[in-house]
């Protein structure tokens, strides 16, 4: 049995002066329900059970990038245990924080948020 609900969240950038353009792209053009930023300058989508969030940038960098791929997961404590045990650091959130949310890379860099 997979230790995980669902995708919670694709986080992506964008650059903040093309911010109607790709509003209008994601809403009008692909059709998908624009959701309240928490934040009021991230763009937020539903996509179904799941949310694409999209981050304003200055410019787009090869360098640091702020997009990562979310999973909800009911097995959040035996999974920071595998990830250490395998040799990852995991970048975790307080323990009594909720959502409690843990990053870390996979072996190609892309960044991962587990919430539990």
């Amino acid at each position: 049995m997979t230790p995980f609900l669902s995708i919670e969240s694709v986080q992506l950038p964008f650059l903040s002066r093309r911010t109607e353009a790709v509003r209008d792209f994601y809403h009008r053009v692909i059709g998908l329900e624009e959701l309240a930023g928490a934040d009021g300058q991230r763009l937020l989508f539903s996509l179904g059970g799941a949310t694409l969030s999209l981050s304003p940038v200055a410019e787009v960098s090869r360098a640091v990038k702020p997009d990562y791929l979310a999973f909800k997961t009911p097995a959040y404590d035996d999974l920071l245990a595998r990830l250490r045990q395998a040799g990852h650091h995991p970048v975790c959130s307080l323990p009594d924080a909720q959502p409690r949310v843990m990053y870390v890379k996979d072996p190609s860099g892309n960044q991962l948020a587990f919430l539990g």
